[in-house]
């Protein structure tokens, strides 16, 4: 039977449901807004997890199976759903056709899934609405309701560190501490500006882009950087930034990789680790190392001593000891 895990400090914005046995009544709605029917397809003792998160402007869901499994069905009627196969013991089928961990799917509004899964399975889905993909440059044609844009993303490694960074949030344990609503919502942005810098990066590899010369790059970069300076950068999402810069998410890929050589989001995340790093080293500041890093949007606090560490070669705590010497 499913055990139920709720945040009790914003239960839409988090829920996660452990299976002891294949329940299809639970897994109809293992996609949010969809109705979908499942059938084992191998025998054997089933068990899973699936978990919802919900944010102002995306719905991610992230689920895990022991067995093979059939799920088809109709999905959202008004975002666009982009799927990810994140792992499994062999070949997955998606929409009829033969796919491997990694690909990715994109859906249209009222699209259709119909998938095979492999033995232990993990799978996400996030849903957005068309205007943040249109925002970012990101075309997502006027498909059909049955038809799907598949792409193959390969290991897309950038990618699989991110969902690794965010599993405590999007795919916690019965037993995890809960988790309060803007580190949802910051999970979320973090994960949805992963996926659209991969399909950024895939879809300019598949056409031909005038290339971009050193005025065009100049006054991107310049554009975001102006757009940065006036906000407050942990709510900076790359749609917003592609907006800002009047580009697309691709060339404003290219102009951050040819100027700074990192992507735009590694570039934030640097910015971010240095403002903490100033807050720590001011004397005069009595903030707590939590508070500092939550201001700047680390709301996941031992990935963030991780990252610090590997960047300023010391904890943050070394840190704050150093300026108290």
């Amino acid at each position: 039977m499913p055990l139920l895990c709720e945040s009790s400090a914003s239960p839409a914005s988090l829920r996660a449901t452990h299976m002891l046995d294949f329940d299809p009544e639970v897994m109809s709605v293992a996609i949010q807004d969809g109705v979908l029917e499942h059938v084992q397809l191998e025998c054997g003792q089933f068990s899973g997890q699936i978990a919802h998160t919900a944010a102002p402007e995306s719905w991610v869901d992230w689920g895990r199976y022991t067995l093979s499994v059939l799920a088809r069905g109709d999905l959202s009627r008004d975002r666009v759903t982009i799927a990810m196969a994140l792992q499994g013991q062999g070949d997955w089928r998606l929409q009829g056709a033969s796919a491997l961990t990694g690909d990715i799917v994109v859906f249209p509004e009222r699209g259709e899934l119909l998938a095979a899964l492999p033995p232990q399975a993990q799978w996400l889905s996030v849903q957005v609405s068309r205007e943040r993909l249109d925002a970012a440059g990101l075309a997502v044609h006027a498909y059909s309701p049955s038809q799907a844009h598949r792409i193959n993303a390969g290991e897309a490694p950038e990618l699989y560190r991110t969902l690794a960074s965010l599993a405590p949030v999007l795919a916690p344990m019965p037993s995890a501490e809960t988790y309060d609503s803007a580190a949802v919502a910051w999970a979320h942005d973090q994960l949805v500006d992963g996926l659209f810098a991969q399909l950024a990066r895939l879809s300019a590899a598949g056409s031909v882009e005038t290339p971009l010369g050193p005025t065009e790059r100049h006054h991107v970069v310049r554009r975001a950087e102006l757009y940065l300076e006036g906000r407050d950068e942990q709510s900076v999402r790359m749609e917003d930034l592609c907006q800002a810069a009047c580009t697309s998410l691709s060339r404003l890929e290219r102009a951050f990789r040819e100027t700074f050589g990192v992507s735009p989001r590694r570039y934030l995340t640097l910015r971010r680790l240095a403002a903490v790093r100033r807050e720590l080293l001011r004397r005069e500041s009595h903030a707590s190392i939590t508070d500092v890093a939550m201001r700047w949007g680390f709301f996941h606090l031992g990935r963030f001593a991780q990252d610090y560490k590997a960047l300023f070669a010391e904890l943050p705590s070394q840190t704050l000891r150093s300026r108290r010497h």
